[in-house]
């Protein structure tokens, strides 16, 4: 069984047992699945928490592995603001141009600059990350209309954990914080992934020291890999992930 831990709706002053949660939920795994370790795939957002429960316990999980994995907010700043540049000027956007010409060189600091520059990346992502954004947003009105309750609440947890967290993401540097990891560690990222930049994602793969590592891109897909292309993904855990896992105690 592979734990997902995607986004954490919680504040600042519930973070602290946010660790005592995640190994609640690891206890109840094994008393489900009897076995002594799992694996945990982290994405996006939730491959930050899972690198640092690795770092926490490492002895309680056979195996990490991250696709949309984050790196550093610097770098995925710096990337993504490269990118979208090069998109305006092959386009010859003026506004836009003008816009990154004022800006210069971007400031990671700076939540609000980010925020302005970086509205068009959906425009830059992989046609596949595209294509699977909006089958969700065509589904969102049926969702609503069969439980208007439920779905509101999904939409407010996102918002407000997408708040919450802002700070944290802003601070993330995993090559200088996480560099040493004490279990076999995965990135499977998408190869065309712009949110959080594939390079990125791959170099601090390869920067890691860890008893098992491995680092590959799928093609023609994204940030959304796992989703847009299941059949290569899960090949991929079951090919490479699973047999160090069960080595490992899985």
């Amino acid at each position: 069984m592979v734990p997902v831990i995607r986004t954490v709706a919680t504040a600042r002053k519930h973070r602290r047992s946010l660790w005592k949660e995640l190994q609640t939920m690891e206890l109840r795994l094994r008393s489900i699945c009897f076995v002594d370790c799992t694996i945990v795939l982290g994405h996006s957002w939730g491959s930050i928490v899972g690198v640092r429960m690795m770092q926490l316990r490492p002895g309680l999980f056979a195996a990490y592995v991250g696709t949309g994995q984050v790196a550093s907010w610097k770098e995925s700043v710096d990337m993504q603001f490269e990118l979208l540049q090069e998109k305006v000027q092959r386009e010859d956007h003026q506004t836009s141009i003008k816009q990154f010409n004022d800006i210069g060189n971007p400031d990671p600091t700076n939540a609000q600059q980010y925020f302005t520059f970086s509205k068009g990346p959906r425009a830059a992502m992989a046609p596949s990350d595209q294509a699977w954004l909006q089958s969700l947003r065509d589904r969102a009105s049926t969702l609503m209309a069969g439980d208007r309750h439920n779905f509101q609440n999904v939409l407010d947890g996102m918002d407000f954990s997408s708040k919450q967290v802002l700070s944290d993401q802003m601070r993330t540097n995993l090559r200088a914080t996480a560099d040493k990891i004490d279990t076999a560690f995965f990135v499977i990222q998408g190869r065309e992934d712009v949110v959080t930049p594939t390079k990125a994602a791959i170099d601090y793969c390869e920067h890691v020291e860890s008893p098992h590592r491995y680092c590959n891109e799928i093609p023609d897909s994204g940030h959304f890999a796992f989703m847009t292309t299941p059949a290569a993904f899960l090949s991929e855990l079951t090919d490479k992930v699973r047999p160090v896992a069960i080595v490992r105690g899985a």
